[in-house]
């Protein structure tokens, strides 16, 4: 290999880290934020107020038209479902300035537009949900899963102890109930929950890697499968293409993809489904359109210096397992 092929894996290395860490909501208080001070998520560089959400659409989950069309500015980490015809987006929304919350938006023509976003609600509860990954339940409810620590500001990300993944659900898509711990473990975030003919299987992010865990319970709670080994990308959103599994994550040189999710073992597929063009590209999650084709929402971060010094500009993509 190449001393300058080196140096440009190295480099993509570091920008998948940047998007992948940028997965979940991050914020730092800025110098001189009082206490009880609502923050300021403007003046995180790194923060969701600097990340835009875009969709793609595509007609066999491997190439994808972009729509170049911002739909949510100050936005970041969208989850999408589709209930009674209608997209619920879900995202983390920084654009109060003062603060992120987890909000949702819906449309009713396939996301051509949408509704001004509302707040989303977890009664009962003093989580500040992250991290959205909804899905459709036989009964018509949506199940959110969500990554939070028992905090009311600030990043949970940096909280202490085992990083916590819960669900809720909810008939309207706007307020849940019954808030439940699905699963714990140091340093992660970021679910991706989807079911298959043997039950409910979650990946998690951790870092630039996944963590595999599977359900005995309907999809309540889940356990860790040790068995499972992934360290090309994460931030994952796993998709039923007619019994094909398809996961899209975080990779090199943007959005890649791997099938095999429903086996416990993945294997990546070659290209990259929306290449990154110099800028941060993550978070994806897909819906099946009633047409059988696809929509594709992900969060773009332009690249600046203000990002910090270990976020330097991607070079073009590179094929993966050629």
């Amino acid at each position: 290999m190449s001393r300058l092929v080196k140096v440009l894996m190295i480099i993509l290395t570091i920008v998948v880290l940047a998007g992948v860490g940028i997965g979940v909501y991050l914020y730092r208080p800025s110098p001189g934020t009082k206490p009880n001070q609502p923050p300021d998520v403007s003046q995180d560089p790194n923060g969701p107020y600097y990340h835009k959400i875009y969709n793609a659409i595509s007609k066999d989950g491997l190439t994808w038209e972009k729509q170049d069309k911002v739909l949510f500015e100050h936005a970041s980490v969208p989850g999408a479902v589709i209930k009674d015809g209608i997209i619920y987006l879900y995202f983390v929304d920084a654009s109060a300035e003062t603060s992120a919350q987890l909000s949702l938006a819906k449309s009713s023509d396939l996301g051509k537009t949408f509704e001004k976003q509302q707040k989303v609600e977890i009664k009962g509860s003093a989580l500040s949900p992250v991290d959205p990954n909804p899905q459709l339940l036989a009964s018509n409810k949506i199940r959110l899963y969500f990554f939070a620590n028992p905090m009311t500001q600030g990043d949970p990300a940096k909280a202490e102890g085992p990083h916590k993944i819960y669900s809720a659900e909810s008939s309207n898509g706007i307020t849940f109930e019954d808030a439940k711990e699905a699963f714990q473990e140091e340093n992660i975030t970021d679910p991706d929950a989807f079911k298959t003919t043997d039950g409910w299987r979650m990946f998690v992010s951790k870092g630039t890697g996944l963590d595999l865990t599977i359900s005995a319970d309907d999809g309540l709670t889940f356990t860790k499968q040790d068995n499972f080994s992934w360290d090309q990308g994460g931030v994952s959103s796993t998709v039923n293409f007619n019994g094909t599994y398809r996961t899209y994550f975080c990779g090199q040189g943007g959005i890649a993809s791997a099938t095999g999710a429903e086996t416990g073992k993945l294997t990546a597929e070659n290209g990259t489904r929306i290449t990154s063009n110099g800028q941060i590209v993550c978070d994806p999650t897909v819906v099946q359109l009633p047409d059988n084709t696809y929509m594709m929402f992900y969060k773009v971060q332009e690249i600046t210096q203000n990002n910090g010094p270990n976020v330097p500009p991607s070079p073009p993509p590179m094929e993966q397992n050629q």
